[in-house]
């Protein structure tokens, strides 16, 4: 009922702020009763309550939209998924903006596995290039393989690349469609929405079921796709490409993005080369998406209320060498780098000086350093070790 009134009334957040405010209501669930009941002239502002009044005289067609939506529901197996739900994603803890109410057609415990495993969005042109559709399968087969889930928006191009990639590896997918997940768009991938469904992952939308594709609603989706993901991977994108807006989403929520580099002459890279110049991390390696990825997911399971990113790679540094005390066997050379760029921000320092301070053995500090070296993050001065710009 709340999908109902909020999508089909002018009642809007600040009402239903108002009437909780005002006691009148506990939750937003209550918004229907509320509406059913009525409101006296001076409880609420004049605006709240001429909203309130003029839902009150749409009651009956309303509840002919309720008993609309919940025949889909039940036709197509579709769940609501509310935000005090075991499945509503923790992975949402902190941003703002994020709906209070969706709806999922397929395994709601792929959102579980988001919580647990880990996850990366996977977007990029419509028309993408061979380069891009070749780089996309090489990056999402390895991604999906390692339990990540790999989430997109369905759309033809780099999207379906990468849910039909993800599937073919054997792991788990979830796509975030544009208007009711009752809806497949584009129609052309009805193959894959049906494959999706049936081979153990999920299609969901925050619109209720049958509410049309609409263009208003593209913005929106891409959000929750760089909501739902530890990383964003930008395979190819044009200079005013819908695509720019999931990379702009996943900046603002903190998130992880990675964009292919690609050729300066095609018109359609030039929103990614961009995104580049403007902070992007490049997509080199695997390895750096699943490491970021794991950080991201380490940060998520240890405090959840830290917004900043200062605050985050603290809480990061602080597990890595906890781990390091109690099981340094599984302690992985990114994890490794993390602390060493740490200690090195502080001051220059030798190899023995490093495996003192974190507590590793000289074989496999020396070989990581040298890594390192290689790869321009530090460089080597009278035996001690320095961070370099690039770091």
């Amino acid at each position: 009922m709340y999908s109902v009134i909020i999508n089909n009334t002018i009642i809007d957040g600040r009402c239903i702020k108002e009437l909780i405010d005002n006691e009148i209501i506990e939750s937003y669930k209550d918004i229907f009763e509320a509406v059913k009941q009525g409101i006296e002239p001076g409880k609420l502002s004049e605006r709240s309550y001429i909203k309130i009044r003029d839902a009150y005289s749409e009651l009956d067609r309303l509840m002919n939209i309720y008993d609309r939506y919940e025949s889909i529901l039940r036709r197509d197996r579709i769940k609501v998924i509310s935000d005090d739900s075991d499945y509503y994603p923790k992975i949402w803890e902190g941003l703002t903006g994020m709906p209070r109410v969706f709806y999922l057609r397929g395994n709601e415990n792929v959102l579980k596995k988001i919580d647990d495993c880990g996850s990366v969005s996977v977007v990029g042109s419509r028309m993408p290039s061979k380069y891009s559709k070749i780089a996309t399968r090489d990056f999402v087969k390895p991604i999906a393989a390692g339990g990540a889930v790999i989430v997109s928006g369905m759309a033809v191009g780099i999207d379906r690349i990468a849910h039909e990639e993800c599937m073919n590896a054997g792991g788990t997918t979830l796509a975030v469609m544009p208007g009711g997940c009752d809806e497949i768009y584009p129609r052309e991938n009805a193959d894959v929405y049906e494959r999706i469904i049936s081979g153990g992952g999920a299609v969901i939308s925050e619109m209720p079921p049958s509410s049309g594709i609409r263009k208003q609603y593209f913005p929106s989706r891409n959000r929750l796709i760089s909501a739902l993901s530890d990383c964003c991977l930008i395979m190819e994108a044009g200079e005013y490409s819908g695509t720019l807006h999931t990379a702009s989403y996943a900046v603002s929520q903190g998130r992880e993005v990675f964009v292919l580099p690609n050729s300066i002459y095609a018109d359609n890279c030039m929103g990614g080369l961009r995104l580049i110049n403007d902070g992007a991390s490049i997509l080199l390696s695997v390895d750096d998406v699943i490491d970021a990825t794991a950080s991201m997911l380490l940060y998520r399971k240890m405090d959840r209320n830290v917004p900043s990113y200062g605050d985050r790679k603290e809480v990061i540094l602080a597990a890595i060498r906890r781990k390091i005390q109690s099981s340094p066997e599984e302690i992985s050379d990114e994890e490794i780098r993390t602390v060493i760029r740490d200690e090195l921000s502080v001051r220059s320092r030798t190899c023995d000086d490093l495996c003192e301070k974190i507590g590793l053995p000289f074989y496999r500090m020396a070989q990581i350093l040298s890594d390192m070296e290689l790869d321009g993050l530090i460089c080597q001065e009278k035996g001690k070790y320095a961070l370099t710009i690039s770091h």
